[in-house]
């Protein structure tokens, strides 16, 4: 493949687009604006090739003399730009695979490519059997404060992605190709007259229909071709015709669940979202029905069908008799028409009967499905009849899909985690006991007797929650969140809500106290989930559950649920705690150590993810993330979050989300087979010692930075963090807790605060010292087995690469005007000196351990794709830190205030556009 000829192809869309926009902008703005744009495109390209101080003084000076009106207009230009250009990459990423695809090549990471390994490295079909059949894959979508694109705009640039895709095509006509490209400048049009930033801060309802939206766009038409993906290519490596692939594939969601610092998260909004999801994916499955009904057109004048399916037309038209006989007419001689139509009015009335909150008062009628397999087994009779009547290929690639969706959708459409902080619990029980008279001095007992306590009570049949029992609002609020759970399993599926996730475990009184709860609302099944997230809780994770897997009242609770123990482990807190290397090192190690107390006690483990977007609250790549785990951690088990503007970049169209699915499930296939397994576990043993030594130089290092007296007040200026609070982007608020610590700080706007003005700290400091220090006692050989270590150890390669990507994004010159921004000089210049020293230092030791002379040129394309995007980031960086002056000037009045505010959240979105990370 012809790889000039593919970039060529991409440079003629971007042009395409740029042109389209271009053109948009002269007539609705006029020349002057576009003259400006390119005047700073220009200057800006230059300071890129080499740096000048009169055009820096130049863009300095642009920037100051523009009008806030101006401005917005500069910065939606540039928006549109960054925007268009995503577009742009993502149809090209698309058509790269598709090329491949024509060449009969494997796309990497594809299931076709991950088979074509194992079969080569002699792994056998039963082996490749036993791992389909134990998989289990989760992502889990979230809605934190770093998902800036409205859905309005979100549905606008699916349209320009469909019409580029479109235009691929070499069928269109010159006048069809006209009517394309007005197509897109129509949806530039309308994007140019539209807000692109939440004039209100959303409301969570806005989150989970945001979140709704993907589901419906983008899994539900998709699901069936990642199992069909799988299939063919378990038929060219591994050919079985009796093959069945099991439903290994469910999502996850805490959009209207995840009550950890989000008091807008209610009991009632929370079942609010249980209703809204399940109404989504019955009205999916009507749909599908409906497009069978006029699909399914097979007459008994010409074919015969089963007698089970028709003696289910006749039940069904028996236990509706007062529309049975109609719909039978309405259809004659067409059997498969005549069930699927009282398949779709069973769907419909279950639908109604969700929507009006009566289906506990109307689960005996035989109108509605009370449950997805009664479904699945109407679907199933179809399917059979079709199969012994010459009609297998309609069963295979019409009613398979939706049975495929039915068992991965459920009636539920996800799975609700549900999240809140241990303090929270700890405080509802001590409100509890004090209102019966017990145990009145729980708080400040000592661990070992909270443990004993909780045994006793989880252990007594005696309710501590009675009828009329006068408790706190927040105390109401926890126990009412338990009944909603109840209810949820009840109304909704028996799996609507199966994870309570306890976010700050550091005790095993902190999941005990749960686990009472959860008894006292006869939940005996749910999955409680601590989750370790700082560096210290991280360290003290394996030996917390070795203690609880030893009490015998929690294996009692565990042997119920089958010996499966969930863990949640936290990447984004654990990085603002100790740096990128010493949190990555600690999550390592603590999946090793968690891993080992689970065989031990006879454990089944699953660890659930809980990364970022961003490489500073542990993202990158999936499917080398997942090759990078240690090695028997994954087991064909994973859940794992997706946050923010990866959603979006992700799952926004079919065709990426199609593949990125299946990155996910097929580097799970691959991390779980045991020859990987003893490969990996020789080169933990013998790295080991050398990642220790590098994580205690490198976490001492970290804290000495962020501890500094004058470090604090540095970040709050030198960054937009405290403007990045104003903006309304997420429900949930930006800190913990009140307080103006780094601690009280949530890992989010922390990273993106660092982001928006490209210094990247959070994602690689302090690698330069920490290597310099390690080669230093060794030079030659130390040296040496850094870069070995980077050529074989998928966990060095991933740390260092996903490094290395945030690096090529950083920008020290840009990062220096941040700096200005510092009203104490001496502070602000000695603290940038050590960050800029820092900086260049890492640059040193990645290129020197990786043998590249410059970021990514083991990457190409991601290369290119930095390259082009950052000579356009810097106009809004110049312009973003001239209103920041203004704004933090106390002489500005309210309303000046207020539309500078509205100025600076334009440069906060048009920026998380342009580097394709928020938080």
């Amino acid at each position: 493949m012809d790889q000039h000829l593919d970039d060529s192809r991409l440079q003629a869309d971007i042009q395409y687009l740029e042109d389209a926009l271009s053109e948009v902008i002269r007539e609705q703005e006029g020349f002057e604006l576009f003259h400006l744009i390119e005047e700073f495109e220009n200057a800006c390209k230059k300071i890129k090739d080499q740096y000048d101080p009169s055009i820096e003084e130049f863009l300095l000076k642009e920037s100051e003399n523009l009008n806030l009106p101006t401005s917005s207009k500069l910065i939606q230009a540039f928006a549109l730009y960054f925007y268009l250009l995503n577009t742009a990459e993502e149809n090209f990423g698309m058509q790269q695979r598709r090329e491949i695809q024509r060449h009969q090549g494997r796309i990497e990471g594809s299931f076709e490519d991950c088979l074509a390994r194992l079969k080569d490295t002699g792994v056998d079909r039963q082996t490749i059997l036993e791992i389909i059949n134990n998989l289990s894959i989760e992502p889990v979508m979230t809605a934190h404060p770093t998902e800036a694109k409205r859905l309005t705009i979100l549905k606008k640039y699916r349209k320009i992605y469909l019409t580029i895709f479109k235009k691929e095509n070499p069928i269109w006509t010159p006048e069809e190709k006209a009517l394309l490209r007005q197509n897109i400048i129509n949806e530039i049009q309308k994007l140019w007259q539209t807000g692109d930033i939440f004039l209100e801060r959303p409301t969570v309802q806005e989150e989970i229909t945001n979140g709704l939206h993907y589901f419906r766009e983008a899994f539900y038409p998709v699901v069936p071709k990642l199992f069909l993906s799988l299939k063919r290519a378990m038929e060219r490596f591994y050919p079985d015709n009796e093959l069945y692939l099991p439903p290994f594939l469910k999502f996850g969601s805490w959009i209207g669940g995840d009550r950890d610092g989000n008091p807008n998260v209610t009991p009632d909004l929370t079942k609010w979202a249980l209703k809204a999801q399940k109404d989504l994916i019955l009205s999916l499955y009507i749909q599908s029905v409906y497009e069978l009904i006029g699909s399914l057109s097979q007459s008994t004048t010409k074919v015969n069908v089963s007698a089970e399916l028709l003696a289910s037309i006749e039940n069904d038209a028996a236990n509706m008799p007062d529309i049975g006989q109609r719909v039978i007419d309405r259809n004659p001689y067409e059997p498969y028409r005549q069930k699927l139509s009282f398949i779709k009015i069973r769907l419909e009335k279950t639908r109604d009967a969700n929507n009006a909150d009566l289906l506990s008062q109307v689960a005996h009628s035989e109108r509605l499905y009370k449950n997805p397999s009664d479904f699945l087994d109407d679907l199933h009779i179809i399917r059979k009849s079709l199969h012994e009547n010459k009609g297998s290929k309609t069963a295979e690639i019409e009613i398979d899909a939706l049975i495929k969706r039915v068992e991965v959708f459920d009636f539920r459409l996800v799975r609700l985690d549900i999240r809140d902080e241990a303090s929270k619990h700890t405080r509802a029980m001590c409100e509890i006991f004090e209102r019966l008279g017990i145990h009145l001095d729980f708080s400040n007992m000592s661990e070992e007797e909270k443990i004993g306590v909780l045994t006793t009570e989880i252990e007594n049949r005696r309710p501590l929650i009675y009828e009329g029992i006068q408790l706190s609002p927040e105390c109401i609020r926890t126990v009412e969140t338990f009944r909603v759970i109840k209810w949820a399993r009840e109304n909704i599926s028996p799996e609507a809500i199966n994870t309570y996730i306890i976010s700050m475990t550091h005790e095993i009184s902190d999941i005990l106290t749960v686990l009472l709860l959860a008894k006292e609302t006869g939940l005996s099944s749910l999955d409680i989930v601590p989750l370790f997230e700082t560096i210290d809780d991280l360290r003290r994770s394996g030996a917390v559950m070795d203690d609880l897997f030893s009490l015998p009242v929690y294996r009692r609770y565990l042997e119920k649920r089958g010996d499966l123990q969930e863990i949640m482990l936290g990447y984004s807190d654990s990085s603002k705690d100790g740096g990128i290397l010493t949190s990555g090192w600690e999550l390592y190690k603590a999946q090793k150590m968690l891993r080992d107390v689970a065989q031990k006690h006879g454990i089944r483990l699953r660890l659930f993810h809980g990364k970022g977007g961003t490489v500073g609250r542990g993202g990158g790549p999936t499917h080398k993330a997942i090759l990078a785990q240690p090695p028997g951690t994954i087991q064909g088990n994973i859940k794992i979050t997706e946050q923010g503007e990866v959603i979006s970049s992700k799952y926004a169209n079919q065709g990426t989300a199609l593949h990125n699915l299946e990155l996910l499930a097929a580097g799970v296939m691959e991390a779980s087979t045991p020859a990987f397994h003893k490969e990996i576990e020789a080169l933990d043993d013998k790295y080991t010692p050398v990642l220790d030594e590098l994580s205690g130089i490198a976490y001492k290092l970290y804290r000495e930075l962020v501890d500094d007296s004058d470090f604090y007040m540095y970040f709050m200026h030198a960054t937009p963090i405290s403007e990045i609070g104003l903006a309304k982007i997420g429900s949930r608020p930006e800190r913990r807790k009140e307080g103006w610590k780094i601690e009280d700080l949530r890992a989010i706007p922390w990273v993106f605060s660092w982001t928006q003005s490209r210094y990247m700290l959070p994602a690689w400091y302090p690698i330069g010292t920490t290597f310099k220090r390690f080669v230093a006692g060794n030079p030659e050989a130390n040296a040496s087995l850094l870069r070995e270590m980077y050529q074989k150890w998928p966990f060095f390669e991933n740390l260092l690469d996903n490094i290395q990507m945030t690096m090529a994004k950083a920008d020290m010159t840009i990062a220096h005007l941040y700096s200005h921004l510092v009203p104490d000089e001496a502070i602000r210049d000695r603290i940038f000196d050590i960050i800029k020293r820092e900086f260049e230092l890492s640059k040193e030791m990645i290129l020197l351990i990786t043998g590249q002379k410059n970021f990514l040129d083991n990457d190409p394309w991601l290369q290119r794709s930095i390259r082009l995007r950052n000579p356009f980031m810097d106009p809004i960086n110049y312009i973003q830190v001239n209103l920041l002056k203004q704004l933090r000037e106390k002489e500005t009045d309210s309303v000046k205030k207020k539309e500078l505010t509205d100025t600076v959240l334009l440069t906060i979105s048009c920026i998380a556009a342009g580097m394709r990370n928020t938080g």
